[in-house]
């Protein structure tokens, strides 16, 4: 109940006395937590729904630990903050007893003015104490007079606003406020605010952003803005209470156009002070996009506009950057906190340099010696590498994915539509804010944004749809925008993808399989790795199985075929998971499960033969189980399998066997061994060699049983080449393996052989982590295993099984990164892994000594798992003697992780 508040109060004073951050960021962010949910504990109750706020919190504590700069971290932290108390309100509301009901409405404000209580700092006790006070009464009086959603806004408002400024005014509001709540005629209002909450609630976390630094001028926030603005945003408040949520959100969205043109994001460049000593400096390249330079001036008051700052020279020319309005747009910056905030402007000039040209920028020789020319940023506008998509083309791109999701769904008539086009509308505010690093934040989140839009549409339909047994549509609606998403994301990732786009544009084409003429060693120099392009390097069966899509839309249509795979692998699995007896609700869970964690989404997003393998066994799996048994579609289904990889034989030629051994014991071992020729001369006629150019048949016998517990040990504990910290419930679902084969028919059973053959055949390999490819690679084809010994574990009453909700935040957690930045999926080979180096670029220290690595070991690769075992196993033993126990360890599955967290970065 309070655990969590707990946890992250612990967190926060270990990254104050870290010196991470300020102990009255701590203080400020660890009241927040406290008002919101202290109390919705104690009267919102400790079911699912309580549980699902908590997680809320998971954001804001991410953020406090990992963003280092301070600007940076306290324009993201009051905002999720903000939400997750907001949350954690709303959660708690229905079950709170009504007449507590408006001073929940006030310990919302005060959290939410707590969260951004770094406002207050220097302004006197009385203009502090008035402005929390206004916090806490605004929003009681509109719950006693107008309802949750009333409440709900005004603490918004209420928070964010620097009342501190103007302490006697704000008294008069309190006044106000407290006769209204006190007099005022009650009258609901919640469908009418419900439908303003997009554009409400979006200004209110932009203004929750720069409330750290109180006093930045309004009308500069949107300096393009003028009549229209406000016509179109007083014609949203009258248009929308007319309105379903989902198109009232698309209006609010609309209203933000108005506001002036999206800005181009800010160069990420250190700022430097340009001085004459200096010279005359080469600066990075041009390209193709805007060339921005941000000047800021000190001791320059007195100047007079039009004054030269500075010159930047190219294609023979030089070009000034003046002073005053006409020397270019202007960027706000803050500095301070609090009272002492300022706000210092720029002088933004946009230039065309040629592409390939370095300019060279030098300080105006006839600025006086006193004026101090700052050079904030500087360079060619780009998105944040390695994507190609700006935060506009981000934004559009979800407005698209919500629209088809809400109008398949028909949820845009449900309350819930509102969410996800306010999270739209927050983006739309921020890239067109010049603040920075506001616009430099929402840039490097740009994708985040548009995935958060996009859950918090398919959320809500996937209820529905799982509802109706639509597994099919559910898992497609999001994996399709997700595969569509990919290639902007990241160019082709090392691994296989290259080649099997090398074979599909061959097909494509010159219409053959030769590859020697499409290598363009010059400019892809890592194509010399399929040199000289005849026996290939893999099978080419991949890229003719994705090549129909390939020709519609090229990368993008040939991962959308994936994810369509990706559907039809969930419905298969969904299938056989209800043959064995799981009830339609836990269906629905295992489905959620599959799609929103990984592997399923990164493989439907990445071209790899992993996939298709998993959809050949769950094929074969369902075909068995019919009354015909599927023989010669089975059949042809292991051989093409294999074709495709030869290593997936070993999976699908067992289950296709079973349904042939029903006919007689002979005539199935005759037709196994036809298909698995014809499998393996596929790979003879393409590679040279069924296991491809440097593998034969006496590689597969381990000689060093050192490599074996090595193979073993990185496949479940290895963080970027295993399970447990990327997929941490499959690992838990191998509990249910017995049970799956006792209760599972002979396709289960002979994909659990099928399973035993791949892991003994990698037991030789020091490639056992795939190669330079996402975590566990070689154990995705057994996926639908995996789910269905999960499946046991769901039917099974087990004590312990609900200690699976605790693996939650991290298997969610690592699919999110991995679906939003796909190039950290790639297994660098050297020990490496994305939040051990995130994690020593944050505290300066090495963060890879914390993690297990089987490829270069250390010495936490032998203790870290003995660590995670002994937990386990006391965590299996505690709640199989003790209910409460299990009680209160599902319950605090979000606080146990915060207080992880802190150990975490106390031991670096």
């Amino acid at each position: 109940m309070y655990a969590a508040s707990v946890a992250f109060a612990l967190l926060a004073a270990v990254l104050a006395r870290l010196g991470a951050i300020g102990w009255g960021e701590a203080l400020w962010a660890t009241a927040s937590v406290a008002l919101a949910f202290v109390p919705t504990g104690l009267w919102g109750g400790s079911g699912f729904r309580r549980r699902a706020a908590e997680a809320a919190l998971v954001p804001a504590a991410f953020a406090l630990t990992m963003v280092g700069g301070t600007a940076m971290r306290w324009m993201l932290v009051p905002p999720l903050l903000l939400v997750a108390a907001w949350t954690a309100v709303a959660v708690a509301w229905e079950r709170t007893p009504t007449n507590r009901r408006p001073l929940l409405a006030a310990l919302l404000g005060l959290s939410a003015r707590a969260a951004v209580g770094l406002g207050l700092i220097g302004f006197s006790t009385f203009a502090t104490v008035a402005a929390i006070v206004v916090a806490a009464v605004a929003p009681w009086a509109a719950a006693r007079r107008s309802g949750r959603r009333a409440a709900e806004v005004a603490a918004l408002g209420a928070a964010v606003i620097p009342w501190q400024r103007w302490p006697l005014v704000t008294l008069a509001v309190v006044a106000a406020c407290a006769a209204w709540g006190v007099l005022g005629r009650r009258r609901s209002c919640d469908e009418v605010v419900l439908c303003w909450l997009p554009g409400v609630g979006a200004a209110a976390l932009v203004a929750a952003s720069l409330a750290p630094w109180a006093g930045f001028p309004v009308s500069e926030i949107f300096p393009a803005h003028g009549w229209l603005a406000r016509a179109a945003v007083v014609l949203a408040l009258i248009i929308t209470p007319r309105l379903r949520p989902g198109p009232a959100g698309a209006v609010w969205l609309l209203a933000t156009l108005s506001l002036g043109p999206a800005l181009a994001p800010p160069p990420e460049q250190r700022a430097f002070v340009l001085t004459e000593e200096l010279g005359e400096l080469r600066m990075s390249a041009g390209s193709d996009s805007p060339y921005v330079i941000d000047l800021a001036v000190r001791n320059g008051d007195d100047l007079e506009d039009d004054v030269p700052l500075a010159v930047l020279r190219f294609a023979g020319a030089d070009h000034l950057v003046r002073t005053g309005e006409d020397g270019g747009a202007v960027v706000w910056r803050p500095r301070g906190s609090g009272q002492s905030a300022r706000w210092r402007p720029a002088v933004r000039k946009t230039f065309a340099v040629p592409a390939g040209e370095r300019p060279v920028l030098y300080r105006h020789p006839d600025l006086p010696d006193r004026v101090e020319v700052r050079v904030e940023t500087l360079g060619a506008v780009r998105a944040t590498p390695p994507r190609d998509w700006t935060l506009p083309a981000w934004l559009l791109a979800a407005v698209l994915a919500v629209v088809v999701t809400q109008a398949l769904s028909g949820t845009w008539r449900q309350p819930v539509a509102a969410l996800p086009w306010l999270v739209l509308v927050l983006g739309s505010l921020v890239a067109r804010a010049p603040i920075e690093p506001l616009r430099l934040l929402g840039e490097r989140l740009a994708v985040d944004i548009a995935l958060a839009a996009v859950l918090l549409a398919w959320l809500p339909a996937a209820r529905r749809w799982l509802g109706q047994r639509r597994v099919f549509v559910t898992v497609v609606v999001l994996l399709v925008p997700l595969a569509l998403a990919t290639p902007h994301l990241t160019p082709p990732l090392y691994g296989d993808e290259p080649f099997h786009l090398l074979v599909m544009d061959s097909l494509a084409t010159d219409h053959d399989l030769g590859l020697a003429d499409d290598l363009d060693l010059e400019h892809r120099p890592g194509n010399t790795l399929y040199a000289p392009g005849w026996p290939l390097f893999h099978s080419p069966a991949l890229g003719a199985l994705l090549l129909p899509g390939y020709l519609l839309a090229g990368r993008a249509g040939a991962l959308v075929l994936l994810a369509l795979m990706g559907g039809a692998l969930a419905a298969l699995i969904a299938r056989r998971a209800r043959a064995l007896g799981l009830i339609e609700a836990r269906v629905g869970l295992l489905v959620l499960l599959i799609a929103a964690t990984y592997p399923v989404a990164t493989f439907a997003t990445q071209i790899w033969p992993e996939l298709p393998g998993a959809l050949a066994v769950a094929t074969l799996l369902v075909l068995v189980a019919g009354p015909r048994g599927g023989r010669w579609l089975g059949l042809m289904i292991a051989v093409g399998a294999a074709a495709v990889k030869t290593r997936l034989g070993l999976l699908t030629f067992p289950i296709a066997a079973v349904a042939w051994f029903r006919r007689g014991r002979v005539r199935g071992l005759v037709m196994l061994g036809a298909a698995t020729a014809a499998g393996l001369a596929i790979g003879w006629l393409t590679m040279g060699h069924p296991f491809g150019p440097y593998r034969r048949l006496h590689h597969l016998i381990p000689d060093d049983p050192g490599l074996v517990v090595r193979v073993l040990g990185g496949l479940a504990f290895d963080p970027a080449g295993g399970l447990v910290f990327t997929a941490p419930l499959l690992l838990v679902a191998l509990a249910g393996v017995a049970a799956l084969w006792r209760r599972g028919g002979p396709g289960e059973r002979g994909l659990l052989a099928g399973g035993g053959l791949t892991l003994a055949a990698l037991l030789h390999s020091s490639e056992w982590y795939g190669g330079g490819a996402p975590p566990a690679r070689y154990l995705v084809p057994m996926l639908p295993a995996f789910a269905l010994t999960g499946t046991m574990l769901l039917i099974r009453p087990l004590p312990w099984r609900r200690l699976g909700l605790v693996l939650l935040p991290p298997s969610v957690i690592a699919w999110w990164v991995l679906i939003t930045r796909p190039h950290f999926s790639v297994n660098p080979g050297d020990g490496g892994y994305w939040l051990a180096d995130a994690l020593s670029r944050r505290f300066a220290a090495d963060g890879r000594t914390l993690f297990p690595s089987f490829l270069v070991p250390n010495t936490a690769t032998w203790i870290v798992p003995a660590v995670i075992v002994v937990i386990v196993l006391l965590a299996v033993w505690l709640v199989t003697r003790s209910a409460t126990t299990a009680a209160v360890m599902r319950r605090s599955w979000i606080a146990l992780w915060l207080v992880a967290a802190a150990g975490l970065v106390l031991t670096l």
